[in-house]
């Protein structure tokens, strides 16, 4: 029965080309467009969520209230973090981070004779303790907690020195004025790490180089916290709301400072601030797109059912007539239905093709690195 079913499907399907594919193209330009768009939505969701430690991790963020008017920044002290992880119990890690040259522009080294301008940041001793940027060689511990010393990524270790084994501890110049020692070298940032380096530096030369960090009336850095697994997050932003006051006279007038927590991985969706505390950002590119590829699969759909609904009309005459030698109402059900699940099957076999043909210039559009998950 199936066999024949199919039979008659195939035959149904090729005696009338025209509609056939003008339905099954229309099917599967809708599912490929909507499978490349939630294939961006699914990759934007997934930054920043390969930490191992994720649910532990939180950076500060300053809320600031002055005459009434309230705003939010990821800009804060200089010596924050270590400060936070001596008072607080329930820091277990804590690391400034800020970039080593002026966003935008790049910082010059030099080995042998090869001159190479990387991106790099300053931050903490305990940054490869908290974040999972696995290193190839040194030691997460110690890796950022002397001065001089510079962690360097594979790219660079091979750029320079032909490998990460031949680059620890090795000397190499750094914008012409100092000299640094590879303390640590570690793999290539993954596709889903917001923020890109190939280098970072010690934040005690930061500190060194950086006379206003001590004056707790400046901020410029992003400040990072790991919590103990056991520690109550709520209980640690009431903590920090007033932390800075410890450091700093609270004014008589009405402007006051304020510390408050974000989530980690939820920082790179959600990094515009409202009333002083992020809320929205590129999260809501991500539902308006959901809903982009939710409507053009309708619209498909629709389509398909339409297209549908109109040939099974034109064949009344063959439904009457096996109906008077005997065909039950099932079985011309099964029949119409098989005949439109096997176009659904061509459209989502042809919508993988053509997203799979498209990618990479969405890629190029996009600015990713997707991939279709046959």
């Amino acid at each position: 029965m199936l066999k024949n079913y199919l039979k008659i499907a195939f035959r149904n399907l090729i005696r009338h080309k025209t509609f056939s594919a003008i339905n099954i193209l229309g099917l599967a330009f809708g599912m490929a467009s909507s499978l490349l768009i939630m294939l961006w939505v699914q990759d934007e969701k997934a930054v920043d969520r390969f930490h191992a430690n994720g649910k532990q991790l939180f950076q500060v963020y300053e809320r600031d209230l002055n005459d009434g008017k309230v705003q939010g920044s990821y800009a804060t002290q200089g010596l924050l973090a270590e400060e936070l992880k001596r008072v607080i119990p329930e820091v277990q890690y804590a690391s400034s981070l800020d970039y080593a040259a002026a966003p935008g522009t790049l910082n010059t080294f030099e080995a042998g004779n090869k001159v190479i301008k990387e991106s790099g940041n300053y931050a903490g001793a305990d940054f490869f303790s908290m974040f999972s940027y696995p290193l190839l060689q040194g030691n997460a511990k110690t890796a950022l907690s002397e001065p001089g010393g510079v962690a360097i990524s594979r790219k660079m270790a091979e750029e320079f020195f032909g490998s990460p084994e031949q680059a620890i501890n090795k000397t190499i110049r750094f914008d012409n004025n100092e000299n640094l020692q590879i303390k640590a070298v570690f793999e290539n940032l993954p596709a889903h790490a917001s923020r890109k380096f190939d280098f970072l530096r010690s934040w005690s030369d930061y500190v060194k180089q950086n006379d206003w960090v001590h004056n707790w009336g400046n901020t410029s850095p992003d400040t990072y916290i790991q919590l103990h697994k056991t520690a109550d997050p709520e209980k640690v932003k009431a903590a920090i709301k007033d932390f800075i006051y410890r450091y700093k006279k609270k004014g008589n007038g009405s402007f006051t400072e304020e510390l408050g927590l974000q989530p980690f991985p939820e920082k790179y969706l959600h990094s515009t601030f409202k009333n002083g505390k992020p809320d929205g950002g590129r999260i809501e590119y991500v539902h308006l797109f959901t809903l982009v590829a939710i409507f053009i699969l309708l619209i498909a759909c629709i389509n398909f059912m339409n297209l549908a609904t109109a040939q099974s009309a034109r064949r009344a005459k063959e439904i009457g007539l096996r109906k008077v030698i005997g065909a039950f109402r099932s079985s011309l059900i099964r029949q119409f239905l098989g005949e439109a699940m096997l176009l659904t099957l061509f459209s989502g076999i042809l919508a993988v093709v053509l997203a799979a043909g498209l990618i990479p210039a969405f890629n190029n559009l996009t600015g990713k690195q997707l991939a279709v998950p046959f």
